[in-house]
């Protein structure tokens, strides 16, 4: 069988769900490659996947440069700023205008382009990860099965406010429009977190446990030195943020300064050089430009972070519990979930300071109870079955 994945183009979309879904289809002997925007072959290659690029899909910095997607998610003042003009991110909500033209202008080109390579590739199923629409319209036009790698549960959420630029799209394919909400998801829907932890509107997936990326749990030597004598606390921003959020750096003084007070060893990934760091930086906390994350997060006793679903999941797998602090997209949805299943906590950036954060941490460290529920939520993910048993369904979804 051949399969063609697509996604949007961010590394982060690829990586941890797509790239080990890939690699278990070839396992199981199919050929597999991978449709995304042709600025994306570094990645793709770093991957040991073929790439079928997509000549007019554009990558992330391109995609930032057009003004009638890019802009931050709305930064207003901090309520209770110290010292001058500290500012800090208001969650965003609804899609922003980024969501809204994934899932329809670029969603057309995405689709466009794949039509124009499958007829040279001849692929016999789609999989797509939740937020790229383009490989379903280019499934439905081509009459293909289809199916979807839930990297971002709550983004199902956003489903009511693409709708209309989704069917202006089936329309100009020559579709028919549809008056199914989720229609897109009338699929194989593959997941990577237990039922638990969808609300129960969401609770379609398939749960799976994707297999460890080569390398990601060894600890560097640099880290080996922590401190053993307090609870180790990882925090940082992803990937994204820093790109999205021009003003992240105010919201990274505020952690770092609540982590300050907080008695922990902290390691904050900055997302850029520590040496041009103008911020606080107290002796209990160690600033780099990033971590290997999944490797700490096992030995850690706190994640704080944004909330994006990729650094949730890891947390979730090593039994770390999480203060989460979102700045948009899915974010506060799975801020406020973590909190309602009493896996951590959240904390809305629009009210608190580094004092309140500080005592929330401090909390959430000092719970057991919520520690025993995220180990117990750990061991529902590793009993679920491995990538090898979703290539082996996603092949008998197409048949």
């Amino acid at each position: 069988m051949r399969v063609v994945l697509t996604c949007l183009p961010f590394r982060s979309h690829l990586v941890p769900l797509l790239a080990p879904c890939a690699h278990a289809l070839r396992r199981a002997g199919h050929r597999v490659a991978v449709a995304c925007a042709a600025g994306m072959a570094d990645v793709v290659a770093e991957c040991g996947l073929e790439h079928l690029p997509l000549p007019r899909v554009r990558t992330l910095d391109a995609l930032l440069r057009d003004p009638a997607v890019s802009g931050s998610p709305g930064m207003p003042e901090h309520a209770e700023a110290t010292g001058s003009d500290r500012t800090t991110v208001e969650a965003r909500r609804a899609p922003g205008p980024l969501t809204r033209t994934f899932a329809g202008p670029l969603a057309g080109v995405l689709a466009d382009d794949l039509i124009g390579a499958a007829a040279r590739w001849r692929p016999d199923l789609v999989v797509r990860e939740c937020n790229e629409f383009g490989g379903y319209l280019a499934a439905e036009r081509l009459g293909l099965p289809h199916a979807v790698l839930d990297i971002a549960p709550h983004s199902a959420l956003n489903l009511p406010f693409v709708r209309g630029a989704v069917d202006e799209q089936r329309v100009r394919l020559g579709l028919d429009p549809v008056d199914d909400v989720r229609h897109s998801y009338r699929t194989l829907v593959a997941g990577v977190v237990p039922q638990e932890w969808y609300p129960p509107e969401l609770r379609t997936a398939r749960t799976y446990r994707p297999v460890p990326v080569a390398g990601a749990d060894r600890l560097p030597a640099e880290f080996a030195d922590l401190p053993g004598d307090r609870p180790l606390v990882l925090a940082g921003f992803g990937t994204l943020a820093p790109v999205l959020i021009p003003e992240l750096a105010a919201v990274q003084g505020l952690l770092v300064e609540a982590l300050g007070r907080v008695r922990c060893t902290a390691v904050v990934a900055l997302g850029s050089d520590p040496r041009e760091w103008r911020g606080p930086r107290p002796g209990n906390v160690r600033l780099v430009e990033r971590t290997p994350q999944r490797a700490l997060l096992h030995r850690a006793d706190l994640f704080v972070s944004h909330g994006g679903f990729g650094g949730v999941f890891e947390s979730l797998l090593a039994g770390t519990p999480v203060v989460a602090l979102p700045l948009f997209s899915d974010q506060p949805d799975n801020a406020r979930r973590t909190a309602e299943l009493g896996l951590g906590a959240e904390v809305d950036l629009g009210t608190t300071s580094p004092a309140a954060l500080a005592r929330v941490c401090a909390e959430v460290l000092g719970d057991r109870a919520v520690r025993d529920r995220v180990e117990r939520m750990s061991r529902s993910l590793r009993a679920a079955p491995d990538l090898d048993a979703l290539a082996a369904d996603l092949v008998a979804h197409a048949r």
